[in-house]
């Protein structure tokens, strides 16, 4: 049990008494009086407050919170005694969490409940669990408070934000997501769907000629295709050391988590199926395409304890799954980075195995820290050139690694941390077939 503020304050109001009877002399018999008058108060005060026992807990929580968002948490408290209290809440502090406002204390009149309502912000995704709730309750005099703690165990889930996919949404039916000028690509020759006809050209494949059109118009001509309308969409999600560095303040395995969920999203909005492959040194997690919400819930629910690691991917291994897993000729975008040649050097190898069957996109995001690092003007002190130089080094490295990418013909996609999601989604836009 502690003593209220209220408490304090006429303690503090006893001592400026007992200063000004001093030249009378009456400080002592003021001083004995008031404390004893005030130890007396508080100890009825005690004896009447209902103990912090008589308030029943409960947590009105969305056990499902959102991760880089604030999430509003309820508290339900009910008070079971006879008298009207006045109460504060306090919530288990839970490292990861960041509580943006604090639940104001209430009155509770008796025999009722009141709800206490806080927002948190998540900076890590998982599962955690929080056990108690801590009670406050001022005394019914309001000189002594009272607190316990309750068990009221809970586990939270801290999910990707799919609170953006709304957005997202809205953003595509009003056109907004495709930057302007940029068109859908539609690739013919790859799909099984018929798009049109078309004189034969030399090289084309004779397997495509269409015999009935070139008897009628008496030249040769073929069938051109197009990509499938259902066709499957992958993500492949590398969790290895580069995605673990940190960007504004969050790792850039959350973006390309984000992102590839939005992306999922999109892609089922689009008529296509999205899967996904979780990989490091070895494949991790695999959902098969597929579409709708139930469908979103299981690659979100794969997608919400992802964590990254100190192992180098196994590109070869993970594209050889792929081939294994799905016959069918897909988009796959590959949620990578590196920083040095060397590092991609195992995924420029064999990228030609996905690229055999399926239609393979690296996504990366730039580091814009090394590109104003090298773009700075030319330093005068000996260390901030050897920091340009090195920003510079790095940067040529990337250029490099895009470069051998598009020579094999392999689309690369590079944004900043706050356009990774519309650059991706803008991507996928391009070769998907309204």
């Amino acid at each position: 049990m502690g003593v209220s503020r209220r408490y304090i304050v006429l303690t503090a109001v006893g001592i400026i008494l007992t200063i000004a009877l001093w030249p009378l002399g009456l400080y002592a018999v003021m001083f004995l009086f008031w404390n004893i008058l005030l130890l007396g108060l508080l100890v009825l005060d005690a004896f009447l407050t209902p103990n912090a026992d008589c308030l029943k807990v409960q947590r009105n929580l969305d056990s499902n919170l959102y991760f880089k968002t604030d999430n509003e948490v309820l508290i339900f408290v009910r008070n079971t005694s006879r008298h009207r209290l006045h109460v504060q809440v306090k919530d288990e502090l839970l490292r990861y969490f960041t509580i943006l406002n604090a639940p104001t204390s209430q009155f509770i009149e008796p025999g009722r409940g009141q709800e206490f309502s806080y927002a948190v912000l998540p900076t890590k995704r998982g599962s955690f669990h929080s056990n108690k709730v801590y009670l406050r309750v001022q005394g019914i005099m309001g000189l002594c408070v009272k607190q316990t703690a309750v068990n009221c165990p809970a586990n939270l889930k801290v999910y990707p934000n799919i609170r953006d996919l709304s957005k997202y949404r809205l953003m595509m039916q009003k056109n907004r997501l495709l930057p302007k000028g940029e068109k859908n690509i539609r690739q013919y020759g790859t799909g099984l769907d018929f798009e049109s006809l078309r004189p034969y050209v030399i090289g084309d494949d004779y397997r495509k000629i269409n015999w009935a059109a070139t008897a009628r118009e008496n030249k040769l001509i073929i069938n051109q295709y197009q990509i499938e309308r259902d066709q499957p969409v992958y993500i492949m999600l590398d969790i290895g050391r580069p995605m673990s560095y940190m960007v504004n303040g969050f790792k850039k395995l959350d973006y390309s988590i984000n992102a590839a969920l939005v992306l999922c999203d999109i892609v089922n909005q689009q008529g296509d199926k999205a899967g996904l492959l979780v990989f490091d040194s070895k494949v991790q997690s695999h959902i098969s395409p597929g579409q709708g919400a139930q469908h979103r819930n299981t690659i979100m629910e794969t997608l919400y304890h992802v964590e990254d690691n100190r192992q180098t991917a196994n590109y070869e291994g993970a594209f050889r799954a792929l081939n294994e897993r799905q016959k069918r000729r897909s988009l796959v975008f590959i949620f990578t980075d590196f920083e040095i040649l060397e590092e991609a050097e195992d995924l420029i190898n064999h990228i030609a195995i996905l690229k055999r069957k399926h239609m393979p996109v690296v996504v990366f995001m730039a580091n814009e820290n090394l590109k104003a690092m090298a773009g700075a003007p030319d330093p005068k002190k000996r260390y901030d050139k050897i920091l340009k130089q090195t920003a510079m080094e790095f940067v040529d490295e990337r250029k490099m690694i895009l470069r051998k990418l598009n020579i094999m013909g392999i689309p690369c996609v590079e944004s900043n941390a706050e356009n990774f999601t519309v650059a991706a989604v803008n991507r996928y836009l391009q070769y998907a077939k309204r």
